[in-house]
């Protein structure tokens, strides 16, 4: 009997382990109207505003824009140092000259 019963517990084990897991539409959590052929959007009933519940996705919007502006600064910081660099030669050259 015991056997039986731990060949039971160990099967119930391995089907709720196999069982799809139904995703829950964070539009229904947050009360949103859903948006025709868009799994991530929602309506706001009250102010009839658009909202995104892609998570994933906006994190990764975020983490690409803050990329972005470290890119631009880093490009500012080098186009600075070489004007600088350039500078120096100038005073280098007009004092090899004289």
């Amino acid at each position: 009997m015991e056997d039986f019963e731990a060949y039971a517990i160990e099967r119930e084990k391995e089907i709720l382990a196999n069982k799809p897991k139904v995703e829950r539409d964070p539009r229904d959590e947050k009360g949103l109207i859903k948006v025709e052929d868009h799994k991530n959007l929602g309506r706001d009933p009250k102010s009839n505003a658009i909202i995104n519940t892609d998570s994933v996705g906006y994190h990764a919007y975020v983490k690409a824009r803050e990329q972005a502006r470290l890119k631009s600064l880093d490009v500012h910081e080098l186009k600075s140092e070489i004007n600088e660099l350039k500078d120096m030669l100038k005073v280098l050259v007009e004092n090899s000259n004289k």
